[in-house]
């Protein structure tokens, strides 16, 4: 029995665990069955979300102030009804009129979530009537229009094309949050259904009951009804692309590995053992209460790549040991002892680089992170129990398979078939120049590291989504209405409403916001007092007389003038609600809108507290989380990265070198790429590095840990160890990495832009980690073994302790 004095005891540890799974394949075949069926009780409890609070942290300051505006003022999203008229109709006309208002007050009886329900007719009702005449249509809009700059922009609002088509009108229904009924269970509750899902179906079906004048036409759009439709698209695509990727990694790993396995069958079998690990993943997520949301859809795909890299390994370095005639057991040994040593230190650094994405600001990208670690560590377990069972239990070989054909290399490396031969000259010219692929390599690293900090970062979460008739829509909105986005300011005082001094800082604050770039107009209960009164001085003054002010709150209340909603003025007496209409904005100047909003804040709220919400803030709050978790999360990656394989491999000059030459410089070499095709950070492709760190490292691992073993085995020359290494590692790391950058690859055809972008950055990162740990890291390798500066420590005790169960005739 081995201990850890012994310098291989983790080699033996795993030679027993392989061993052990091949003599008892009964127990482990009965282990699994169960873990399956734990896991599928987990699996129940997943569901699909979606959401733009999904992405902001739980507890922040910016999830409380939403959810304050959502559940006290009953506010927050908004929906447009655009109601178009043709021919000689058009919003002036009193049937339209008559048309909208009744579209108006179903809205509010008819949507239970309703909060305030806002159209041009309540402008033309302030006398308690309707217009009979278009002339009289027009004269009242006229008078509103004239009345002061704020009303003239809300009529801009709620008409756009006022007084030119006039073939325009907006109805604007705003909510908090929607209750959903306790007997919809949609998809035996894998997909329950959203408030907005609940809003939009009680929308169309008021908009339905309604009956609509003849050359008119109604378009139903807003945010919450373009993330319902994408939410609708979550399932199907989850399918489309889980298939995709099975059906292409399959494909891949029977092109690959089907001459050196020789029977299809053996290829399918770590694709079996990778399904298992699938399924304990998501069984996973349900006991601890994760959902598939948007990002959380690039698990499935990112898992089926990671997986069959420890598959594959293992199952090379068995068919290997048994073209040499080695026992099924025996080969199970030595499988799990040499392959399953590069194994675990691939594992190690993938755990790393993907723990490292805890550190991320935006809760789903945490969320990936533990989940791609989770599935990684259940292949690893897998590969060396279920998948040495299985090979076990299928090897009907009496005799060594060509046995022949590594007869005259010694070691039995793979040197058949084109990619070895390919390999092999690969090995030549590297080993023939390391000095000038080193050289050729160092200036390409080194523009991309000059790209680096000029890739974009995404800055709308709106071009997340994918392109649908439903985001048309909302395009279309943003481009007619002036001011199609709504910025919350809670304003907390003290007995606010009764208190002149406050009122007066609040119509201050309008005023002086209102004269802020971006910002068209301003609202709120003492706004629309003075629009309806005519109280509110140019001063912002407000009337000093406590009861008549009372009453005129009262009567604001009582009507249905804007932005009097569901929410009475007594339910929230020491808080009040101001809304900014602000104009199409994205990038830096949602930002510079919030940060001015808060300054006008700060210098006209004396002694008052003001919150700022609205999908503006959580949009940019996003962004930013993204930006910041980016550096934070790569520093991490490769930090902690570096001490763990300076820590395994009891060197830190083989570490520094592995994370050098693998890890960073591809990163290096993916962000140029990314620069130069465009494809930017997101709250995907910012997990790139700490994958490359965690995934794109391991192909290193497992050429540089294969020179170590023929340096210390064969005593052969690092020249030769290094050809040899190359040679005998190709098939098997080149499998793995084609079926992981394809089975992240099948991301680019998501139509959510999100994926696709990731997929696109994903698929680089691993297609060229492939070409950095097949060419960058052994020249450098080679260049440092002539100094003697790696490899560092002895290898020749673990070696030879390998070397004698590996050649061994038992």
């Amino acid at each position: 029995m081995s201990d850890k004095s012994d310098p291989d005891w983790l080699g033996a540890a795993l030679e027993r665990i392989g061993r052990g799974a091949a003599t008892r394949t009964v127990g482990v075949l009965v282990a699994v069955v169960l873990l399956v069926a734990i896991a599928g009780v987990g699996v129940l409890g997943v569901q699909m979300s979606m959401g733009m609070e999904l992405y902001l942290e739980d507890g922040s300051d910016t999830t409380q102030n939403w959810e304050e505006l959502q559940e006290d003022f009953n506010t927050g999203n908004v929906v447009f009804a655009v109601v178009e008229t043709e021919g000689e109709t058009d919003v002036l006309d009193p049937q339209t009129i008559r048309y909208v208002d009744n579209l108006t007050q179903t809205y509010q009886s008819e949507v239970d979530a309703a909060g305030a329900v806002t159209s041009y007719t309540q402008l033309l009702a302030a006398n308690g009537t309707l217009p009979e005449t278009r002339a009289d249509a027009a004269v009242r809009l006229g008078a509103f229009e004239s009345a002061s700059q704020t009303n003239e922009q809300m009529l801009g609002n709620l008409v756009p094309d006022y007084g030119e088509e006039n073939g325009t009108a907006i109805v604007q229904l705003q909510y908090g949050s929607a209750e959903i009924p306790e007997d919809r269970n949609d998809l035996y509750g894998f997909m329950p259904p959203s408030e907005n899902e609940i809003v939009k179906e009680q929308i169309n079906g008021a908009t339905g009951s309604v009956p609509m004048p003849e050359g008119t036409e109604v378009t139903i759009t807003g945010g919450p009804i373009f993330e319902e439709a994408a939410f609708g698209l979550m399932l199907p695509e989850m399918v489309t692309l889980f298939a995709l990727a099975f059906a292409v990694i399959l494909v891949t790993m029977t092109l690959v590995m089907r001459s050196r396995l020789r029977k299809t069958r053996r290829v399918l079998i770590p694709l079996v053992v990778t399904l298992v690990a699938l399924l304990t993943m998501v069984g996973m997520m349900g006991f601890v209460g994760f959902d598939f949301n948007a990002i959380m859809l690039g698990v499935m795909p990112v898992a089926l790549g990671l997986g069959i890299d420890y598959g594959l390994q293992i199952q090379t370095r068995y068919v290997e040991e048994r073209e040499r005639g080695q026992t099924p057991v025996d080969a199970a040994g030595i499988a799990a002892r040499t392959a399953g040593r590069s194994l675990t230190l691939a594992l190690g650094t993938t755990l790393v680089g993907l723990g490292s994405l805890l550190a991320a600001d935006v809760p789903p990208v945490r969320q990936f992170g533990l989940t791609a670690a989770f599935s990684v560590f259940m292949s690893m377990v897998l590969s060396l129990t279920l998948l040495i069972a299985l090979l076990t239990i299928f090897d009907d070989d009496g005799s060594p398979n060509n046995a022949s054909s590594t007869e005259t290399t010694g070691q039995g490396e793979d040197t058949t078939g084109l990619i070895p031969r390919l390999a092999g000259g690969l090995g030549q010219v590297i080993t023939a120049r390391p000095l000038a692929v080193v050289l050729v390599f160092a200036v390409v690293v080194t523009g991309g590291f000059a790209a680096y900090p000029m890739v974009e970062t995404q800055d709308d979460m709106f071009d997340f989504w994918p392109d649908t008739e439903e985001k048309g829509d909302l395009q279309e909105l943003e481009a007619t209405v002036g001011s199609p986005n709504v910025l919350y300011v809670v304003v907390e005082g003290t007995d606010i409403y009764n208190s002149q001094g406050q009122l007066e800082a609040v119509s201050e604050f309008e005023r002086e916001i209102e004269q802020t770039d971006h910002v068209v107009t301003s609202l709120s209960a003492v706004s629309a007092l003075g629009m309806q009164s005519g109280q509110a001085g140019a001063d912002g003054s407000i009337l000093d007389d406590p009861e008549t002010r009372s009453e005129q709150f009262s009567r604001l209340q009582r009507s249905d003038m804007p932005p009097v909603g569901s929410q009475s003025f007594d339910q929230t007496p020491d808080r009040l609600l101001v809304q900014l209409y602000v104009e199409q904005i994205n990038g830096t100047e949602e930002k510079e809108v919030i940060t001015t909003t808060e300054q006008t804040a700060n210098a006209t709220l004396d002694g008052m507290d003001a919150r700022i919400s609205g999908n503006i803030v959580i949009n940019r709050n996003v962004i930013e989380n993204v930006t910041a978790g980016l550096t934070r999360t790569t520093l991490l990656s490769f930090g902690a990265g570096l001490v763990f394989l300076a820590l395994a491999l009891r060197s830190g000059r083989e570490s520094i070198v592995l994370v050098g030459s693998v890890a960073a410089s591809t990163l290096a070499l993916v962000a140029g790429a990314m620069y130069l095709i465009g494809v930017p950070w997101n709250p995907l492709t910012v997990t790139t590095a700490s994958i490359v760190f965690g995934v794109g490292i391991t192909y290193g691992i497992h050429v540089y840990e294969r020179f170590r073993e023929e340096l210390a085995v064969s005593g052969a020359s690092p020249d030769n160890a290094m050809r040899t290494a190359i040679t005998a590692k190709s098939r098997p790391v080149l499998g793995s990495g084609a079926t992981t950058m394809f089975g992240f690859g099948v991301l680019i055809f998501s139509d959510f832009p999100v994926l696709s972008n990731f997929g696109l950055a994903i698929a680089l990162a691993m297609g060229l980690a492939l070409v950095s740990a097949f060419v960058f890291m052994p020249a450098i390798v080679l260049l440092l073994t002539r100094v003697d500066v790696v490899p560092a420590g002895t290898t020749g005790d673990r070696a030879e302790s390998h070397a004698d169960v590996a050649h061994s005739d038992d």
